[in-house]
């Protein structure tokens, strides 16, 4: 009988030599975390930074368009009046208000403008002849008022209220500084048959 095979005998693998899985690392698992700055250092680099020239320039430059924008919106706000005090400053306004699509016109202050004198006389028929003088109180031109006839009865009840405007009136836009202008002009009045014996005028701004 033939003698039995003896199998080779399995070779021991060495601690070192043993199969290890490999752990996969995240990304930054192993970095440290840097120190915080102290606050000292903060803002010593904060002030270097609005230190620089670039920086000091750009703000002054930003401050100076805010200001120029600023100084425009008066100006265009206050454009009548400025070309009230001073005539000289009108063609710049002008200038200025021609990509601004503003207009000047004559300052308001109804305050300063009294109907100095009147009369209202019957002509023939249904005509009258109204008469009056418009003067300026203030130191600069004004616009022109409109009017406000009311004629009255016996009792001083308003018969009939009728508004002529410059235009109506035949009168230029602006009242001249401490001016005064003076019209007569024909009025056409139906009262329905209600007899008028009296009127009443009033200067307004539309």
């Amino acid at each position: 009988m033939p003698p039995p095979i003896k199998k080779p005998a399995a070779s021991a693998l060495a601690p070192d030599e043993r199969p290890t899985t490999a752990r996969p690392t995240r990304p930054g698992e192993h970095d440290i975390p840097p120190e915080p700055q102290p606050g000292f250092v903060l803002a010593a680099r904060r002030q270097a930074f609005w230190r620089q020239p670039v920086v000091r320039a750009v703000l002054l430059l930003l401050i100076g368009l805010a200001g120029l924008g600023l100084a425009v919106q008066i100006v265009v706000h206050e454009r009548d009046r400025i070309a009230a005090i001073d005539a000289r400053a009108r063609p710049w306004l002008m200038a200025l208000c021609r990509p601004l699509q503003c207009t000047l016109a004559p300052q308001r202050q109804i305050a300063d403008v009294v109907i100095d004198s009147s009369s209202f006389n019957k002509g023939r028929g249904d005509s009258y002849q109204l008469a009056l003088t418009v003067k300026s109180r203030a130191a600069i031109p004004l616009a022109m008022p409109a009017v406000e006839l009311t004629l009255t009865d016996i009792q001083d009840q308003p018969v009939l209220r009728r508004v002529l405007l410059p235009v109506d009136l035949s009168a230029p836009a602006e009242l001249a500084a401490h001016g005064e202008w003076s019209a007569t002009l024909p009025v056409i009045v139906t009262t329905g048959g209600a007899r008028v014996t009296g009127y009443r005028l009033l200067a307004f701004y539309p």
